[in-house]
């Protein structure tokens, strides 16, 4: 069977790699000139690694520590409080973790048990929290991390369903050693010619006998499914000659495009606090553990999350104020180099971060790409529930899985 993926990001990678393991024949088109997606590693003037896109693989992701052990790209650990950053010179402790997230999930349930629809994330935390909730650092880390307005956000989907407190939190993350976009690299490497840079796609049609592909140059390319994993906003201006079955089309009808921006800064010197989070807007910086298991790295990460994070830090104009933001809440930082900044809503192939799920957002959107559309299985993380370089990865395994039940194929 020849396979048209459309996309080289993780999602798109990791489907081509199952397929070609089941003896497969893929083609992969990227409209970027690179492989990876929002999974972008890049090295600062001063050698050190910094992530322009995904960032953190948690404890319990299997998906991606599977790709990554069968690709053979190690995973190391940040060794950074991502849970329990410091906000106001506080840190609070694994057990008030805990009972505030729980407090704020049980407390949503009752919402919702009341008849309460429709429920943002910021309401829920307002009921549970009360008065100055925002200055609660729980607050703060999952606003921070939904990048988009949490006005607009299904506190259900994200508290009940996506999060990472869900099923008990493990106070850890991870990174693959040599960068996160090694692992779409390392993929890249073994499909060689198979995937083609510099190839947007415009079009997808289906048959009963096959499926085609129109590139925006107007080339057309057979094959006999097609899985399609690009960003949200890419998939909407596709041109497809089918109709998505409801329960798809519904769940794409209910997210929408965050939107986020990283700064790498290379540094000669800087406090000792290595997980610091803004404590009025959302965004945090942190400072990642080296390869040798005991020093830091030489560099800040930072990630801002949501519109009003980054209206207030002006990335739309460059990294000027976002550095002296950075500054006066890190005194002693000695900035050694230019600093990287990506505000992800100027890519013109992902229009934004990751999706978020609507107020409209319903349990059954979850499930909803479990199965093709004949010949067409659709991958990206806006397509499961987990918005990370893990979801994407699963998204990826679930195309293929989704083909194979396909009966035509």
């Amino acid at each position: 069977m020849h396979v048209i993926i459309i996309g080289a990001g993780l999602a798109g990678l990791t489907a081509a790699w199952e397929l070609r393991k089941s003896g497969h024949r893929c083609t992969v088109l990227e409209a970027r000139d690179r492989v990876g997606g929002r999974t972008w590693s890049q090295r600062l003037g001063n050698g050190e690694v910094t992530e322009r896109g995904g960032e953190y693989i948690f404890p319990t992701e299997f998906a991606i520590r599977r790709l990554a052990a069968e690709v053979r790209v190690p995973i190391m650990t940040h060794n950074v409080r991502y849970g329990r950053r410091t906000v106001n010179d506080l840190v609070i402790s694994a057990d008030e973790l805990a009972a505030t997230s729980e407090h704020v999930r049980s407390t949503l349930e009752q919402m919702i048990a009341d008849g309460d629809s429709r429920v943002s994330l910021e309401r829920a935390f307002a009921e549970a929290l009360g008065e100055g909730y925002r200055l609660n650092p729980v607050y703060r880390r999952v606003t921070t991390s939904a990048a988009a307005d949490p006005d607009l956000i299904s506190a259900e989907a994200v508290l009940l369903f996506e999060s990472s407190t869900v099923d008990g939190y493990i106070e850890d993350g991870g990174r693959l050693v040599g960068g996160n976009q090694a692992l779409t690299l390392e993929i890249a490497k073994t499909l060689g010619s198979s995937v083609r840079l510099e190839h947007p796609v415009a079009a997808v049609e289906q048959s009963g006998s096959g499926a085609q592909v129109t590139l925006v140059d107007g080339t057309r390319i057979d094959a006999d499914a097609v899985v399609i994993a690009v960003p949200l906003p890419l998939l909407r201006e596709l041109d497809i000659n089918f109709d998505l079955p409801e329960q798809q089309q519904r769940a794409l009808d209910h997210r929408f495009m965050g939107v986020a921006a990283k700064l790498g800064v290379p540094l000669s010197n800087v406090d000792n606090d290595v997980a610091l989070q803004n404590a009025e807007h959302t965004w945090w910086s942190w400072r990642s553990l080296s390869t040798d298991g005991q020093h830091r790295i030489n560099a800040l990460s930072c990630f801002a999350g949501g519109p009003f994070a980054l209206a207030d830090l002006d990335t739309e104009h460059g990294a000027a104020r976002w550095v002296g933001a950075l500054q006066q809440m890190r005194p002693q930082l000695q900035i050694d180099g230019d600093v990287l900044l990506t505000d992800w809503r100027k890519d013109p192939w992902s229009q934004g971060s990751y999706s978020a799920p609507g107020l409209d957002w319903s349990r059954a959107d979850a499930d909803a790409f479990e199965r093709s559309v004949g010949r067409v299985a659709f991958a990206g993380e806006h397509t499961g529930l987990a918005q990370s370089l893990s979801g994407a990865v699963a998204s990826g395994y679930r195309a293929v899985t989704a083909l194979e039940r396909e009966p035509r194929l």
